[in-house]
């Protein structure tokens, strides 16, 4: 992957404010947090290190992963970008409506803004591949 600093630095500051986000759901929201035992996001350390793994596990597959073959590489970077759409169509769906959609605006855009960070980053992993000389 490519060493620049601007989109780790960005990347650094998504993962913040989303699990700030995250951490701070309105009343109904905490209620739904503290029923489904949410207690990987239930205090914005918890939440910061949920997400902070989850960015850094996609950040290790997609620096590893071409070591396994351009072709490859490619392949799985597409499929897990089209899975993060998938995922992040499903969340938007999942928080129009029902319970869901009345946890707040700002824990509904934290739990929107997690699919896209993996978006962004094997997106950014599948550019970066794609770039590279045939192996």
């Amino acid at each position: 992957m490519n060493r620049n600093l601007s989109f780790y630095l960005i990347l650094v500051v998504l993962v913040v404010v989303d699990a700030w986000l995250l951490a701070h759901p309105n009343l109904i929201g905490r209620l739904g947090v503290l029923f489904f035992k949410y207690d990987m996001i239930r205090t914005f350390p918890r939440a910061l290190a949920t997400v902070g793994i989850a960015a850094l596990v996609s950040i290790g597959i997609v620096a590893f992963i071409p070591k396994a073959g351009k072709q490859t590489a490619l392949l799985v970077l597409a499929l897990l970008t089209l899975v993060s759409i998938g995922v992040l169509i499903n969340t938007i769906f999942k928080f129009s409506s029902g319970s869901y959609a009345m946890t707040g605006a700002g824990f509904k855009t934290g739990a929107i803004l997690m699919p896209i960070i993996l978006i962004l980053v094997f997106g950014h992993g599948l550019l970066e591949t794609s770039k590279l000389k045939k192996a």
